[in-house]
């Protein structure tokens, strides 16, 4: 039996009022024009904490404190060869911020309900099994 590499990817819903914002993927990133939650990779030496702070900043241009974002829980996503461990976070915000999208990772933004999400097809892997457990009725 062969050991399953293990990554953690961290994930966060970005609350304003009733809406979280949801980003949609380029054609050419990993999931290709599917819908998603800000997020990515834990670098070495990162925390969980550290990481979403990255990367909330580095895809959307939102700057926030690591003691602003509220770990939720966390999933595993079993895959053939790995397994991902996802902790996902939330951040209430105020006000709508300006949103400033990477143009190599995402080309639009909305702010949608739990439902509205719900609803789309074209949904990042498990995002459906994350707005469930983490963001409906909430």
């Amino acid at each position: 039996m062969t050991d399953k590499k293990v990554l953690r990817v961290v994930g966060c819903i970005v609350r304003h009022n009733a809406n979280i914002l949801m980003l949609f993927r380029t054609k050419k990133e990993t999931d290709p024009s599917l819908w998603g939650i800000p997020g990515g990779k834990v670098e070495a030496g990162e925390t969980d904490d550290q990481a979403i702070a990255r990367e909330l900043f580095e895809e959307t241009g939102i700057k926030s404190e690591v003691s602003q974002f509220r770990r939720l829980g966390e999933l595993p996503i079993e895959y053939p060869n790995m397994t991902v461990v996802f902790p996902v976070f939330e951040l209430h915000v105020n006000q709508r911020p300006s949103i400033v999208l990477q143009p190599r990772e995402h080309v639009d933004y909305k702010w949608m309900t739990a439902e509205q999400i719900l609803a789309h097809a074209d949904l990042m892997q498990d995002v459906d099994v994350i707005i469930k457990t983490f963001a409906l009725n909430k």
